[in-house]
């Protein structure tokens, strides 16, 4: 009984650090993008890397990797498509008055 109490602190411990740690990298990561659109998209791709970290034997150590390579893509993806976006402005014929 004892053992599982035990278990149960220390996993709060690590889940209140792999908390900390997500909040951490997220921050820094917000901060860097000024596009509230890019935002959602690296909090929806922070949250999907942390779901898979916690699946690990190892979440502390796995959720750094994986976050870092969602949010790149999430923010990669975010410039495509504003590419995509003004290069499509700019192919358009300007419209033409009545």
């Amino acid at each position: 009984m004892q053992a599982m109490q035990a278990k149960a602190r220390l996993d709060h411990g690590e889940a209140a650090r792999f908390g900390i740690l997500k909040q951490q990298l997220l921050l820094q990561c917000l901060n860097k993008e000024p596009d509230s659109t890019t935002h959602a998209l690296i909090m929806r791709q922070a949250n999907e890397a942390a779901f898979l970290a916690w699946l690990t034997l190892y979440p502390l150590l796995t959720f750094p990797c994986l976050f870092e390579e969602k949010t790149a893509a999430a923010t990669e993806q975010a410039r495509r498509q504003a590419r995509l976006y003004w290069n499509g402005l700019e192919a358009q014929p300007p419209a033409c008055a009545a």
